[in-house]
């Protein structure tokens, strides 16, 4: 999966097309989600940012987040204006247990991925619903993405022939 972090439509648009072409077709693409709990990206990427997540038709292995990050952090800047990006690109990898993110940022709780990019269990899933961790960005830790994870996870237990111990709604 990948989350694409915009303030306009047609960044993402672009980013997306690049994205099918080398990773195949999308089976799911989430309506805007707000991006309102920080302004960490304003000065780069401007106000009224929204978040869409992505997953593909395809699943990957294990092995294929470092060359996803990297793809992603060349996309991002071919699509920059004036040296500030226009979109934000995530990779992660959701499986049963967890989602995994990737990073070009270094942090105490992050394992090397390869040179320069590391990884993070971001969230793991118990009791029905994905749990953040005490380093999960707080837009990950709840509403609006953890629904719309959990539709994902449904999804991959389902095409891999597993059955998630909760089908029904969650209090998460």
């Amino acid at each position: 999966m990948v989350s694409l972090l915009a303030a306009a439509e047609r960044p993402r648009v672009l980013a997306l097309a690049e994205l099918v072409a080398r990773h195949g077709p999308l089976f799911y693409l989430s309506r805007p989600l707000p991006f309102d709990w920080t302004d960490y990206y304003r000065d780069e990427m401007g106000p009224g940012l929204s978040r869409r997540l992505a997953a593909f038709e395809q699943p990957v292995g294990w092995g294929a987040l470092a060359m996803a990050k990297d793809h992603c952090q060349a996309l991002e800047a071919r699509l920059a204006k004036g040296g500030k990006r226009t979109v934000n690109l995530d990779p992660g990898l959701l499986h049963e247990g967890g989602l995994i993110l990737a990073s070009a940022k270094w942090a105490p709780h992050r394992l090397p991925l390869g040179p320069g990019l590391f990884q993070e269990l971001t969230l793991y899933f118990a009791g029905g619903c994905y749990n953040a961790l005490p380093w999960t960005y707080r837009d990950y830790a709840g509403e609006p993405l953890n629904p719309v994870l959990g539709l994902l996870r449904r999804r991959l237990l389902w095409r891999g022939g597993g059955r998630p111990k909760t089908m029904g709604e969650t209090n998460c």
